[in-house]
């Protein structure tokens, strides 16, 4: 339990890693302005050798994996998995059809264990130090997915996770968006969330599993604008937390000219160039960390 001498641990996480050029440069001049510790690496995206290279150079930079199967691009070819993906190797961009072709198809289940592994060895064969798992989209939380994603976890030794919990209320009181649409997608994410940390924690396989008590993105997504995120930093209800964004990649609603500065286009990598985000991190009451650090802190506090 957090007392009020006990710092919160805060993960700032940045999501889609290796999509674009763009997406790296936000995530490591986030990094290096001191208010991002973590990423999330796409194996599949055209700009991953270049995220390799920058997250070499920026030692100090959190990598995890961040499983795609959906909406973008696959490891390997429709040669391989033609019932998975295109001639481009694009995953459906169909939630809804995505997620019920690995319920009910055995043949497309299979294609789905192949990619999967394939970018969790793509992941391993870069030789960056594993930091964490997550998934595109969330999409790790569907229950065929979910499967297949703790058998190669506990694989390849990797026992830091997220499973997106996050409250609709403490959104709403960071002044966060009204939208239905993600209201319900976050209404059945926390469904499955839930179902899963528990099934997690009854497993008894032997791997001490570490999951952030909170992570906070799912009902803003896209539009982690600079005072959403301040607010957010004063509700923080774990012990770990986790505050994930997706700085310079399409899917980030676009800056108000009137707000511009230096080469920054989305509202995501502004909030993360605030000077009044890394004071307020600074501060005694949060401790900004990375999945290992938050593991290793409060495996040795007990």
């Amino acid at each position: 339990m957090n007392n009020d001498a006990t710092p919160k641990l805060l993960i700032i996480n940045a999501d889609d890693f290796g999509m674009t050029e763009m997406v790296n440069s936000a995530v490591e001049r986030a990094h290096q302005f001191g208010t991002l510790s973590s990423t999330s690496l796409m194996m599949g995206e055209a700009a991953c050798n270049n995220a390799i290279t920058v997250a070499r150079r920026n030692p100090m930079l959190a990598v995890g994996l961040h499983v795609t199967v959906t909406a973008d691009h696959a490891v390997l070819s429709h040669d391989i998995n033609s019932l998975l993906v295109n001639s481009d190797r694009r995953l459906r961009t169909n939630p809804l059809a995505a997620g019920l072709a690995y319920r009910f198809s055995t043949h497309v289940q299979e294609q789905l264990r192949r990619e999967m592994e394939a970018q969790f060895a793509a992941f391993s064969n870069t030789g960056l130090e594993w930091s964490h798992v997550d998934g595109h989209q969330h999409f790790h939380m569907h229950p065929v997915v979910w499967q297949h994603f703790l058998y190669l976890c506990k694989e390849y030794g990797i026992s830091r996770l997220r499973i997106p919990i996050e409250e609709c209320s403490n959104h709403l009181k960071s002044g966060g968006d009204r939208s239905p649409f993600l209201a319900i997608a976050g209404l059945i994410l926390r469904t499955m969330s839930r179902r899963n940390l528990s099934a997690l924690r009854a497993r008894g396989d032997g791997v001490c599993w570490f999951v952030p008590d909170r992570s906070y993105g799912t009902f803003q997504s896209g539009n982690m604008h600079s005072q959403y995120v301040l607010h957010t930093m004063d509700r923080l209800k774990g012990a770990c937390n986790e505050v994930y964004l997706h700085p310079g990649t399409e899917y980030a609603r676009p800056l108000r000219a009137s707000n511009s500065i230096d080469d920054v286009f989305d509202v995501e990598l502004h909030a993360l160039l605030n000077p009044e985000l890394r004071a307020r991190i600074s501060k005694p009451d949060i401790q900004l960390t990375t999945y290992a650090g938050a593991q290793s802190r409060l495996q040795s506090s007990g």
